[in-house]
């Protein structure tokens, strides 16, 4: 048995490769063809390794997945596991045949993958990355290209769409009122590579779980099961957050809580700073500033101080004043507030728009000097 490796950088031939292997049931594995060199050869030969040790079998795709800490590791799923989605994912989206959905980001992300899948699935029209928009009627992206879409919409360059697939990241509710300001159904979905599809809500509000999932809380993190989740890594060595149970759910260890009407997602538990000797989860502190009126985008991180060990450092992509960001968090404990405010232009993302955690410290650094 051979493993189609999949790693064209035009995103047609990519999208007709994977096409052609969900056709003949032939595994296959999705590279990032921006990788340097060296690391492809070491990802087809874990692929190759995978393949002769039976980890890897007929109707199965390996995905690559980089998380927020840019170290990319395969994820071995079924092709099934995403066919048996594609009628809930329609039912949710109202995406159709009728449609021309457009994938603004590299189909070497799963996000996208997936929103290229399901559109191949239903008979709608495809429009990649660098195609003309203009007859699009859906688009599926991460939050943080939200406000370059909404500009480009306002400027009337996206006649068509009404429906936006939004994952990766926390949606805030301004940039949801904006979408809807413009005319656009927002569709938000949580999920992982190593889960697939978990939740979802079409507004503001709490998510509930997919059709077909199975949620549970235990100590605060959130465990799915469902038939849509991946076999495992492409190598036992892998360092990755999925972990699985005997009875068949599995967590890649994202916290969430309960609240009226659903779950509240609050991210990763690890993304957590500690100072003077409080922790403080990051993604709680995010999720308050990109509700503010001229932030676009914002990450929360630790630098280092003599005395609290870290202090909370709030590097801000937009239009937001400090002394705007420093009263909306005049409320919140101490700890959580941010004693330093950057701003920067954009923030480090990895291929398929997911922030790219262990890279903030460097531009950090770069915006604090003279």
């Amino acid at each position: 048995m051979t493993c189609t490796v999949v790693q064209q950088r035009e995103q047609p031939r990519f999208y007709d490769a994977v096409s052609q292997a969900v056709r003949t049931a032939s595994a296959f594995a999705v590279l990032d063809p921006t990788w340097p060199r060296s690391f492809v050869r070491v990802a087809t030969g874990q692929v190759d390794d995978a393949v002769s040790g039976g980890v890897v079998g007929d109707g199965d795709m390996v995905l690559f997945s980089s998380g927020s800490t840019g170290r990319p590791r395969g994820i071995v799923r079924t092709v099934e596991s995403w066919q048996v989605s594609v009628a809930s994912f329609s039912d949710i989206t109202g995406i159709t045949a009728q449609d021309t959905v457009w994938l603004p980001g590299p189909l070497w992300s799963s996000l996208f993958l997936y929103g290229a899948f399901h559109a191949g699935a239903v008979g709608a029209q495809v429009a990649f990355r660098d195609d003309d928009p203009a007859s699009a009627t859906a688009l599926h992206c991460v939050p943080s290209q939200l406000p370059g879409l909404l500009h480009r919409a306002e400027a009337g360059g996206l006649p068509l769409v009404r429906r936006v697939v939004v994952a990766g990241d926390h949606c805030a509710a301004t940039l949801r009122q904006r979408c809807e300001a413009v005319g656009w159904h927002v569709v938000e979905y949580y999920g992982a590579a190593e889960l697939s599809l978990v939740a979802w809500r079409d507004r503001r509000g709490p998510f509930g779980a997919f059709p077909g999932v199975e949620t549970e809380l235990r100590q605060q993190v959130l465990w799915a099961r469902s038939p849509y989740l991946a076999s495992g890594y492409l190598s036992a060595r892998a360092d990755g957050p999925l972990r699985r149970d005997p009875q068949g759910w599995a967590t890649v260890q994202d916290l969430a809580r309960v609240v009226p009407g659903g779950l509240e997602i609050l991210g990763r538990g690890t993304s957590a700073v500690t100072s003077g000797g409080h922790t403080v989860g990051v993604e709680e502190v995010e999720r308050l500033l990109r509700e503010l009126p001229g932030v676009d985008e914002v990450a929360v991180l630790g630098v280092p101080h003599p005395r609290l060990g870290q202090v909370l450092t709030a590097v801000v992509v937009g239009s937001a004043l400090d002394g705007t960001l420093r009263a909306a968090v005049a409320g919140i404990p101490a700890p959580s507030r941010p004693r330093r405010w950057l701003h920067a232009d954009a923030l480090p993302r990895t291929s398929g728009g997911k922030l790219q955690r262990d890279a903030l410290p460097d531009l950090a650094v770069s915006l604090n000097k003279p």
